[in-house]
């Protein structure tokens, strides 16, 4: 069956073409970044480049957003928290569901495969770079040989990809080598297409709503390095007198130009520099308030909020740090959700089937564990009050909640105290595990000795010894006795009472409730101990009994 699926998975390609890359190098991209570009950065120059993208000319646009990236620190560094969010997540390789054990051997294989392809974590980060700017595209450097496997996950950048406007293929990317666009090789490439807004996969990018935050900040940006460049400075007039010269007014004007760096000068003895002190109005806060302003914008627009990095220690309290947090997780569940699929899709199953490892219909699943760590402290605490009053907690789920996983067949575990033994220890730390009955003195009448009676040893705690009247310890009346053993046996009979109490609570009518109660499994050392106090509490009354007739 896998032989035939491998088969047929390989007639889908030349398998010769996947020997040797399909991007070019990189000297010989035609398409070199213009830096120049985003300096006069303006909403019509952007305008220009999401009419152009449209069309399926995403050259520009993917420029424009590699250049803010790298000009603007307060997106690269916002945007780099996002990514990390999802890079710092441990993965899994699922089996799939009806797995045969052969199988199971086979996923661990293709996870050792895995994690055995060079800069993995790195190239996962490569494929966040789609959260920003709509898609990203690694090319698979296959080795081949007895086993094929990727020798690199290689970043291409997406100005080299074109978008396919017409015809049964509109919408699929398209390879520009040396400006000639060319289908993608199948098994070839990973594609991630990451959606941050609905819209088609050039519109659908981050950075389309970043872009304007960006332009719109940059004028602020420029205004205030004009701003301070002459803040402060005195005005320099120079004077000429009439009829001069295009030549000579030239050279006055380079001189009071220049006067400002050079702090000297020479100008004819017909002409004039003046310094007229400029009036210090006005200052930078404004400027800054503005491009605060924008970076604000640009922290909602990346992770919903402004909480990590506009934090002003006045509205920044704990439960709003909550709320961002929640909100931060959200966005970090989305992204993963995305990448999950293309990389089962164009990563494990390439691999797989190639190798002949699964049917295509077995695949095993690739998953970020995204679990968060939980306070095992208290759920434990939570686990023990719960199977305290007689829930049924089932054993592996309380070891995925508690993500601590089961001990493997032949493993060594850590021994822990059952819960009766557990008593028993708190018993032996606030009381003393033997109390004797009273030997009682001899009736009236009775003239001399005192029949003793054998000392009662039973397990109990401290707070039910208050119960236990003084007058049993100066009388043999039987109404002592009773009341001392009814003392004794209550820790036991508060047993079986919290388990019934539980039942009743959880029972919609009393013929529910006495099924439940019927059906009720009882705990044998329990039962055991609270047999034992009565016998040994009935033996001692009995000896005291027959004492009081001789």
């Amino acid at each position: 069956m896998i032989k035939k699926t491998l088969i047929a998975a390989l007639e889908k390609f030349n398998r010769a073409l996947l020997k040797t890359p399909q991007a070019a190098p990189r000297s010989a991209s035609s398409l070199a970044l213009n830096y120049a570009s985003v300096n006069t950065l303006d909403p019509s120059v952007l305008a220009r480049a999401f009419a152009a993208a449209d069309q399926g000319w995403i050259s520009e646009q993917a420029a424009l957003f590699e250049l803010i990236e790298e000009q603007d620190a307060h997106i690269f560094g916002e945007l780099a928290k996002r990514r990390r969010a999802v890079t710092g997540l441990g993965w899994r390789l699922a089996p799939h569901r009806e797995a045969s054990a052969s199988e199971l051997a086979r996923t661990e294989e293709l996870a050792e495969m895995l994690a055995a392809i060079p800069h993995f974590e790195d190239a996962q980060y490569d494929l966040t770079d789609a959260i920003g700017k709509g898609f990203a595209a690694l090319e698979i450097v296959w080795k081949p040989g007895a086993t094929w496997l990727p020798q690199a996950l290689e970043w291409n950048p997406q100005r080299l990809f074109q978008i396919e406007n017409y015809g049964r293929r509109a919408g699929a990317l398209r390879y520009l080598n040396n400006s000639i666009a060319e289908d993608l090789r199948p098994f070839g490439w990973i594609i991630h297409e990451h959606r941050a807004k609905s819209g088609y996969i050039e519109s659908a990018a981050l950075f389309r709503v970043l872009a304007w935050t960006y332009a719109y900040k940059a004028y602020n940006t420029r205004d205030m390095q004009r701003f301070l460049e002459v803040y402060g400075l005195p005005l320099r007039l120079g004077k000429y007198p009439a009829g001069i010269g295009d030549k000579e007014r030239d050279t006055l004007l380079r001189a009071v130009r220049n006067i400002g760096h050079d702090g000297a000068g020479v100008v004819p003895s017909t002409m004039a520099i003046e310094f007229i002190q400029a009036q210090k109005t006005g200052t930078v806060d404004d400027f800054l308030s503005a491009i605060g302003y924008w970076e604000k914008k640009q922290s909602i627009a990346i992770l919903g909020g402004t909480l990590t990095s506009q934090a002003d220690g006045k509205t920044s309290t704990n439960a709003l740090g909550e709320i961002h947090n929640q909100v931060r997780r959200e966005i970090m569940l989305h992204d993963v959700r995305q990448i999950e699929p293309t990389l089962n899709e164009q990563l494990i199953r390439p691999i797989a089937l190639i190798n002949g490892l699964f049917p295509e219909d077995r695949l095993p699943t690739f998953a970020y564990l995204t679990e968060e760590t939980v306070d095992q402290g208290k759920m434990v605490a939570v686990l023990q009050q719960a199977a305290g009053i007689g829930m049924e907690i089932d054993l592996d789920w309380a070891h995925k909640v508690l993500q601590i996983p089961r001990a493997e067949a032949g493993s060594k575990t850590l021994a822990s105290a059952t819960r009766t033994e557990i008593v028993d220890k708190e018993v032996e730390d606030e009381a003393s595990l033997t109390h004797e009955l009273p030997s009682p003195p001899v009736g009236k009448g009775s003239g001399e000795g005192v029949a003793s009676s054998r000392p009662l040893r039973t397990n109990t705690v401290r707070p039910y010894a208050d119960l236990i009247p003084d007058s049993c310890h100066l009388t043999s009346d039987p109404a002592a006795y009773a009341a001392q053993m009814a003392a004794l046996c209550a820790p036991f009979e508060e047993r079986v009472l919290q388990q019934i109490a539980a039942i009743v609570a959880e029972s919609s009518d009393f013929d529910e409730a006495m099924e439940k109660i019927e059906a009720l499994k009882r705990d044998e050392k329990n039962y055991q101990a609270w047999a034992q106090t009565l016998a040994e509490g009935l033996a001692a009354a009995h000896l005291a009994g027959r004492s009081g007739i001789r």
